[in-house]
């Protein structure tokens, strides 16, 4: 069985007579934090095994190879960010706050210095190769489901007056995300909190 099969199961490793169980989420937890510190190519087997503290037979066995893992990592880390991202956008405020206000928490993290910087989402996309259909569609599915919670927000900002109405929301959509994936590899680099929090009052008043 694999992870696709059942990403929630309790597995057990160990030698016999005493299995030692894991979760697969709490693995895929500590393997995306390697690939998003490391990156995928610089990231080993051996690195993953010391972080998830488990064999390499027992990664192998429930993601098939290091290629597996990183999809399922992928997989992991996009359901919690498209969670928070959902969480920011709906928030009890106007939809134009709660808009401007998962911009500028994304321009803030991306400027700080503390801890991995960018995303592993956004990683993958700049280090992925082009010939990688599995991770394409992985990141192309996750890009989708953010921009219809984008959308879904300018027509809330229009509904409410807050945004022009002649605004198409699935192309706002698309630029504001091509605005967050901007921010985060800006803050790659050494590019100071202000100058990325100058791009959000750009960006929000282009829907204005």
């Amino acid at each position: 069985m694999t992870y696709a099969d059942n990403p929630k199961t309790t597995y057990s490793s160990g030698t016999r007579g005493r299995p030692r169980k894991f979760d697969t989420n709490t693995v895929l937890a500590s393997a995306s934090k390697v690939f998003w510190e490391r990156g995928y190519n610089a990231t080993s087997i051996d690195d993953l095994c010391e972080a998830t503290g488990l064999l390499r037979g027992s990664l192998y066995g429930l993601f098939g190879d290091k290629h597996g893992i990183m999809v399922a990592a992928l997989d992991h880390y996009a359901e919690g960010a498209i969670a928070r991202l959902a969480e920011r956008l709906n928030g009890p405020v106007p939809p134009e706050e709660s808009l401007r206000n998962a911009l500028l928490h994304i321009a803030r993290v991306s400027s700080s210095f503390i801890g991995p910087r960018s995303c592993l989402i956004t990683n993958t996309m700049l280090e992925m190769q082009s010939n990688d259909d599995v991770l394409r569609d992985r990141v192309s599915s996750v890009q989708r489901r953010m921009a219809t919670l984008i959308a879904a927000s300018v027509i809330r900002g229009q509904a409410s007056g807050a945004f022009k109405s002649t605004l198409d929301e699935k192309a706002a959509s698309q630029f504001l995300l091509c605005i967050m994936q901007g921010l985060r590899v800006l803050g790659r680099v050494a590019t100071s909190e202000g100058e990325l929090l100058s791009i959000v009052d750009v960006a929000m008043g282009a829907l204005v």
